[in-house]
């Protein structure tokens, strides 16, 4: 797969991601202020975890390398982390 097409995929995917994250920003919002500061550090890891991989798409866009598999092996555990982040942060979410 060439780096263009797999960006794009991974560019997908993380859209959906995106998505996600604005529901749970909206749920976390109607949380009382006490219950929010005790999600907002797991929310605050996911904002992290969607930039890191915003930027490794855009470097590969703009950059096209020949060989791209250390981004790839950095995309994919990054969106690894950002998946068990997002399962503990809603669950802490739906906790209250």
């Amino acid at each position: 797969m060439e780096a263009k097409d797999y960006c794009r995929s991974v560019e997908v995917e993380l859209y959906g991601w995106k998505a996600k994250m604005y529901d749970m920003v909206r749920k976390v919002d109607s949380l009382r202020s006490s219950e929010k500061e005790k999600v907002a550090s797991q929310v605050e890891e996911l904002h992290h975890h969607i930039s890191e991989m915003e930027h490794l798409i855009e470097q590969l866009q703009t950059e096209c390398p020949v060989e791209f598999g250390p981004q790839k092996k950095q995309l994919e555990e990054t969106g690894e982390g950002l998946k068990k982040k997002y399962e503990d942060a809603m669950s802490a979410v739906f906790q209250f």
